[in-house]
C-alpha cells in the first residue's frame, strides 16, 4: 500500500558526466523534509511558506558548499506537503555525499512519486498529472503545447461539467424510482432521452475533435516525388542541410528510399527521396519497374508529397502522366531548379506550369537556397493542419489513449441508457447512467485503484 506520509527525496536533474560540475536540484517532500535538510545546514534556517534562502551545506567534516533553498510549506506546495528544493553547483560525487546524509532520514522517491502525491493531495487531477509526464518527455514544440493545454485543466473542466449534468439527471431518474407509487413525474421520458442525446453528442464531439497525444509524438513522413533528374536528391540534401542522397547528372541515380529527419520549428518529420517515377512502365526493365512500384507505394502512404517538376523543362507531358499515379491525398507542387532561368523566363515558366497542372507551384533552388525557408514553413503548416483538422489547433484539446477509452465507455453507456428508457426500463437506465458517470470519474479522481495509478506513474522519471 502506498505510504504518502513518509518523506521522499530525489535528484530532479539529469545525471552529470563524471569529472564535471553543474546545477543539481535535490527535492524533498513529506513531513520530515525541513527537518532532514536542517541536519546538513551549517547555520539554522527559518523554514516558511514560499521562502528562498541562501545557505551553506556541510558535505563532510571539512567541505562546505554554498546552496540555495526553496521552501514550500504545506499545503501551499506542488505536492501539498512540506517541500524543499536544494539548488547547488557541484560534481556528481559531492551531490552523492549530500544525498547519502539525507537518506539516513528520508527514503528515495519512486518514478513520478512527487506528482503522484500532488494528485493524491488534490493539487492536480489525473489528466493534469499525465500532462506533467508528457511535458517532461515531449519531443517537439507541438507536443509541448498540447501537454501544456492538458495541464491547464481545460479537459478536466469539460469533463467535470459533463459529470455534474449526468449526476443531475441520475438524481431525477432515481427520485422517480423512489416515488414510483406517487403521482409525481420528476422527468418525462422524452426529456430524459433528449438530455442523454445531448450528453452523448458532447462527449462524442470531445472524443472525435481532440488531438491524439500519440499522434503528436509520431513523425509524419514527407516524400519527394517526380521524374528522374527532377532535382529531388539535391533538394533532399538542401533541406536536411547535409549530403544524404547521391547527386548526379545521370538519370535514375537513386534506386532505394533514402530518409532523413527534417527539423522544423514546431515539429520534426521524416523526409524521404526515392527512385524517379516512370511514365511508361511497359518499356522499362524489370528492375526499374520494381523501383517505381516501391516508390509509388512509399509516396501514397506519406502524410505529404512534394511533387517536383524541373522548371526549365518545356515539355511536361511525362510529369502529367506520373502525377496521375500518385493517390496520396495531400500534395504540394514544387518548381525545382529555379536558378536555371532568368527572371523574365522564370515568371513565364511558373505561369505555364500552374496553367497545365491547375495548381500553385512553389519555386525552389537547392543550389542557391531560394524558396527553402518558405518551403519548410509550408511543410510545417500543412502537417500541423492535418493533425488538427479544420479547427484552429489552439482551440482543440489533446487526449491520450486512456482518456479515449474512458470517453468511449461513457458514450456507449449513454446510448444503452437511452434505449432502456425507451423500453421503460428506468432501473436499468439508472444503472447505465451511473456507469457513464463513473467512467468519466476515472479521468479525474474517482474510481481509480492503485494498480491503475502505478501503471500511469510508472512512465514518469524519478524526481518528477
Amino acid at each position: 500500500m502506498l505510504n504518502v506520509d513518509d518523506t521522499i527525496m530525489a535528484s530532479s536533474t539529469a545525471s552529470l558526466a563524471i569529472g564535471t560540475a553543474g546545477r543539481t536540484i535535490i527535492r524533498l517532500s513529506g513531513p520530515q523534509a525541513f527537518a532532514a535538510v536542517s541536519t546538513i545546514l551549517c547555520e539554522p534556517v527559518r523554514f516558511e511558506k514560499n521562502r528562498v534562502v541562501d545557505c551553506r551545506l556541510r558535505v563532510d567534516n571539512e567541505l562546505q558548499l554554498r546552496a540555495r533553498l526553496y521552501c514550500f510549506a504545506a499545503p501551499h506546495s506542488y505536492t501539498g506537503q512540506d517541500l524543499c528544493e536544494i539548488h547547488l553547483e557541484a560534481s556528481p560525487a559531492v551531490v552523492e555525499c549530500v544525498m547519502e546524509q539525507l537518506f539516513t532520514i528520508v527514503r528515495p522517491a519512486g518514478p513520478g512519486e512527487f506528482t503522484k502525491r500532488a494528485y493524491l493531495h488534490g493539487k492536480l487531477d489525473l489528466t493534469q498529472a499525465e500532462a506533467v509526464a508528457e511535458i517532461v518527455s515531449c519531443a517537439n514544440a507541438a507536443q509541448l503545447d498540447a501537454a501544456q493545454r492538458l495541464l491547464s485543466g481545460r479537459f478536466s473542466q469539460r469533463i467535470g461539467r459533463a459529470r455534474r449534468q449526468l449526476l443531475d439527471l441520475l438524481g431525477r431518474l432515481e427520485a422517480g424510482l423512489d416515488f414510483a407509487e406517487e403521482a409525481i413525474e420528476f422527468i418525462s421520458k422524452d426529456e430524459a432521452i433528449g438530455m442523454l442525446a445531448a450528453f452523448k453528442e458532447e462527449l462524442s464531439s470531445l472524443l472525435e475533435n481532440s488531438i491524439q497525444t500519440e499522434r503528436l509524438i509520431d513523425l509524419d513522413s514527407v516524400g519527394l516525388a517526380g521524374l528522374p533528374n527532377a532535382g529531388k536528391s539535391s533538394l533532399l540534401n538542401a533541406l536536411l542541410g547535409r549530403p544524404r542522397s547521391i547527386v548526379s547528372p545521370h538519370r535514375a541515380t537513386t534506386r532505394d528510399v533514402l530518409t532523413g529527419t527534417l527539423k522544423l520549428q514546431l515539429l520534426d518529420c521524416v523526409l524521404f527521396d526515392c527512385a524517379g517515377l516512370l511514365p511508361y512502365l511497359e518499356q522499362r526493365a524489370s528492375a526499374e519497374q520494381l523501383s517505381h512500384q516501391a516508390a509509388i507505394g512509399a509516396l501514397n502512404c506519406a502524410a505529404l508529397v512534394l511533387f517536383c517538376v524541373d522548371l526549365s523543362k518545356t515539355n511536361v507531358s511525362d510529369e502529367l502522366l506520373v502525377r496521375k499515379q500518385i493517390t496520396a491525398p495531400n500534395l504540394m507542387y514544387l518548381a525545382t531548379k529555379a536558378d536555371t532561368l532568368s527572371e523574365s523566363e522564370f515568371e513565364n515558366a511558373i505561369d505555364r506550369l500552374q496553367r497545365i497542372f491547375g495548381a500553385d507551384f512553389m519555386p525552389v533552388s537547392a543550389k542557391t537556397g531560394r524558396g527553402l525557408a518558405p518551403l519548410k514553413h509550408a511543410i510545417e503548416t500543412r502537417l500541423l493542419s492535418l493533425r488538427a483538422g479544420d479547427q484552429e489547433r489552439q482551440d482543440r484539446l489533446t487526449i491520450n489513449q486512456r482518456h479515449r477509452g474512458r470517453l468511449r465507455e461513457s458514450v456507449k453507456a449513454l446510448a444503452d441508457c437511452a434505449e432502456e428508457i425507451k423500453s421503460d426500463s428506468t432501473e436499468v437506465a439508472a444503472m447505465l447512467l451511473r456507469q457513464a458517470y463513473e467512467a468519466l470519474g476515472g479521468l479525474e479522481h474517482e474510481n481509480i485503484d492503485e494498480a491503475i495509478l502505478d501503471r500511469i506513474f510508472a512512465s514518469f522519471c524519478i524526481g518528477k
